[in-house]
């Protein structure tokens, strides 16, 4: 019987240090960053800035692995029932982690399948107007379409997109009643605003800012909490009479839930290393994103917070999960 202790006790002692000896040792072998979109579009370029500098701090090759389909949700799946090993990661946006959820029956739960590593890029919506309209700042598009209610319309990337919702929640805060009218994406949205086709628009700075430049929209003002290092001299709509208003689209590193926690804290201090690479920097700042990282634990308030926020958005909006 003492012996069959012994025994034990050395083999658990064993696997033990096994285990540790695994964590210690990450990684031993290449990392995969799953991208739940096609190659070429924001967070792909992100996905492989980062995968470039991450090659460097963690010696071991970095392998961007493009797995598109169901709005982010496909790639975001295959991660979440990947081994918790930190070799297969996701890098995803917003939408298939805070917004998907509530208008789809997805097979993953954001908040409990996966482990938040860090933010890697922000951006902005644009609220901007078309240049014939009487409108110079947020105040005054308030004061015009409560003159004109339910007659004024807004173009967006199309229903329960990032930009849809953040639409929403400035008439909700505002209390003005605008007409939604959606288009396929940020392009078409910013054209139709161009084009005088709707008065307003939100959507993202790269599709709106080449009308603004060329005069046919005027910007009024950016959704996040503080200016934008990429348009430094658009003020935020909190700024600008909405206090508390504030949404903007993220791109971050997920893992699977359970991987260890020294290797989630190796890959968020090693994404941050990353991101200050002037050449990473760079790339991710002309694509319209702004670089930056955080916490495991600021990015899983992040996750939390705006799981709920746009759960409540949707609801208003009246708008049912399929």
């Amino acid at each position: 019987m003492l012996c069959f202790l012994r025994c034990a006790a050395v083999f658990l002692f064993a696997l033990f240090l096994s285990a540790g000896a695994g964590s210690q040792s990450f990684p031993n072998k290449p990392v995969h960053l799953v991208v739940p979109y096609a190659p070429g579009g924001a967070v792909d370029l992100v996905a492989r800035s980062l995968g470039q500098g991450l090659q460097q701090g963690l010696g071991q090759s970095v392998v961007v692995d493009n797995r598109p389909g169901g709005g982010g949700s496909i790639g975001v799946d295959l991660v979440a029932k990947s081994a918790p090993d930190g070799y297969t990661l996701s890098v995803a946006a917003i939408g298939a982690l805070t917004i998907n959820v509530h208008l789809n029956r997805l097979p993953y739960d954001p908040l409990k399948d996966l482990a938040p590593v860090t933010v890697l890029a922000t951006s902005p919506m644009i609220i901007g107007v078309n240049a014939s309209t009487p409108v110079y700042s947020i105040k005054d598009l308030i004061d015009y379409v409560k003159a004109r209610p339910g007659k004024v319309s807004y173009s967006s990337n199309g229903l329960g997109s990032l930009s849809f919702l953040s639409g929403e929640l400035f008439k909700r805060m505002t209390g003005i009643d605008m007409v939604h009218v959606p288009y396929k994406g940020g392009a078409p949205a910013a054209v139709a605003l161009a084009s005088g086709e709707v008065s307003v628009g939100v959507t993202e700075p790269t599709s709106m800012l080449p009308h603004v430049r060329a005069g046919r929209v005027r910007a009024l003002a950016v959704t996040d909490p503080k200016r934008s290092i990429t348009v430094p001299e658009i003020p935020t709509v909190a700024e600008s009479g909405v206090p508390g208003y504030e949404t903007n689209s993220w791109i971050a590193l997920f893992a699977p839930a359970g991987t260890p926690a020294e290797i989630i804290n190796r890959l968020s201090t090693e994404s941050a290393r990353a991101l200050k690479l002037s050449e990473v920097r760079e790339r991710i700042l002309k694509s319209g994103q702004e670089p930056v990282s955080n916490s495991p634990a600021e990015m899983a308030r992040i996750l939390r917070t705006d799981f709920e926020k746009w759960r409540s958005v949707i609801k208003d909006a009246g708008i049912k999960p399929d």
